[in-house]
């Protein structure tokens, strides 16, 4: 007689593929739901701090995120990460036991760390958790432009420029002055939205040392390491009561900054053409080889139709004021 066995397959799994990921949880980035699984309660806790007060505001289908932690011997990993990229899939390597994978066309991504480089959670989150999502709701929904995004008296400003060229520092005065804080260093646009809307980011600064030499209050602030090699100081925004903050806001002018061209003296505000601005806001647009590429750039036409100013300054205070007169003539 035949004898009925259940048998359970002797699984070898040098892939690690059936690690257990009890730690899951929906998050909401730029308000697009992301779900993230992870076998330690430290990643979701990265994820809260850096999007925790995000809110529910656009249905679609979840991201797919997965972040392990293993319990290696190694070192935390300092140094920031490498991104390359080639068809739908990108890589992030921080070192053999810090990396990412990500399907850009699949919306989904994975990852590993090290319980060590997971410690130092700024680094954890800039150069690893953030980076595995950003680049996934760009492809999907995005176009995010290298620009602070301030609003005054209902006007949306753009404050773009190179690196050091003082956008965040000028963002945070303004936000100083009474202005509204929409967003600092990246300013996101949603693609299929039919006139262009600044998606809020208004939970952080980041600024760079020697920040308190301009404002007192950030003097002893050190710091960090940011996915892009540049070193932060990271600044949440519900610590500072007196700072107004926006979801959203239009595009009414994008301001090109330039204080490195400057010669003492009040600031100038000249106009930009429509060729100059296009050459200087697509090179921020980093290219993948994806009809998004084309869709994204397609978006970034439609930001050109605002007024487009080059502003060359030295002080911060005389630079918020020409501004103010500039936009107060918009509205009146």
């Amino acid at each position: 007689m035949a004898t009925s066995l259940c048998l359970e397959p002797v699984v070898n799994d040098p892939l690690l593929t059936r690690v257990p990921l009890d730690h899951d949880a929906l998050f909401y980035p730029y308000g697009f739901p992301v779900r993230l699984r992870s076998n330690s309660a430290i990643t979701l806790e990265a994820a809260d701090r850096s999007w925790g007060t995000y809110r529910h505001r656009h249905d679609y289908a979840p991201l797919d995120i997965r972040l392990a932690l293993s319990a290696s011997s190694s070192p935390a990993c300092v140094e920031p990460p490498t991104f390359r990229s080639q068809g739908h899939l990108l890589s992030i390597v921080g070192d053999r036991d810090n990396f990412a994978s990500l399907d850009l066309n699949a919306g989904f991504a994975f990852g590993w760390a090290t319980e060590a480089t997971a410690q130092n959670q700024e680094y954890f989150r800039q150069c690893l958790l953030d980076v595995m999502i950003y680049p996934l709701l760009e492809v999907k929904h995005l176009i995010t432009l290298h620009a602070a995004c301030v609003m005054y008296q209902g006007k949306g400003v753009l404050l773009a420029g190179k690196s050091g060229a003082g956008k965040s520092s000028l963002s945070y005065a303004c936000a100083r002055r009474g202005w509204t804080f929409v967003s600092d260093d990246a300013s996101a646009f949603q693609r299929e939205a039919p006139d262009p809307k600044v998606i809020g980011h208004p939970q952080k600064f980041r600024f760079r040392e020697p920040v308190g030499d301009l404002f007192p209050e950030f003097r002893g602030l050190k710091s960090t390491i940011r996915a892009y090699g540049k070193p932060t100081i990271e600044v949440r925004t519900q610590t500072i009561e007196y700072i107004r903050r926006a979801e959203e806001c239009p595009v009414n002018a994008i301001v090109f900054l330039n204080r490195a061209a400057h010669q003492p003296g009040p600031p100038v505000l000249v106009p930009v053409s429509v060729e100059d601005a296009w050459n200087r806001l697509t090179f921020s647009v980093w290219a993948v080889q994806l009809p998004a590429f084309e869709e994204r750039l397609t978006a970034l036409k439609r930001l050109l139709a605002v007024p487009l100013y080059e502003m060359r300054y030295s002080d911060l205070n005389p630079a918020i004021d020409l501004l103010e007169r500039v936009i107060g003539e918009q509205v009146n």
